[in-house]
């Protein structure tokens, strides 16, 4: 499978939002973009979230990474990615918090259905 084609539905961890109750977690979709260049990675986003909207799936992980491959040890792919859902594109598909979890290597996403 190419890198940042993997597709995985996991249960939201109840411990990243207080507002969900252990028992009733809902099943979160992932989009991994690992070894995305920051255009395919804009592409990719583009094409999930606007799935995700039409199906009224929320939230979404988008994994990112930490960067740690990266030159210099800063990732690149999450500060962008943090910047396209800001602007334009992502008020366009209704995103409404855009937070880090899983230590800072994945993004949630939540659009507005």
């Amino acid at each position: 499978m190419a890198a940042g084609n993997r597709h995985r539905k996991r249960r939201l961890d109840p411990d990243d939002d207080s507002d969900l109750d252990r028992d009733e977690a809902p099943e979160i979709h992932e989009v991994d973009l690992h070894g995305c260049t920051i255009e395919q990675a804009e592409r990719r986003l583009l094409a999930e979230l606007t799935r995700c909207r039409a199906v009224r799936q929320s939230p979404v992980r988008v994994i990112t990474g930490k960067g740690f491959g990266s030159k210099g040890g800063n990732g690149v792919l999450k500060p962008a990615m943090t910047r396209w859902l800001h602007g334009p594109k992502g008020k366009e598909l209704g995103v409404t918090l855009i937070r880090e979890v899983n230590g800072g290597g994945a993004l949630e996403v939540r659009i507005d259905r």
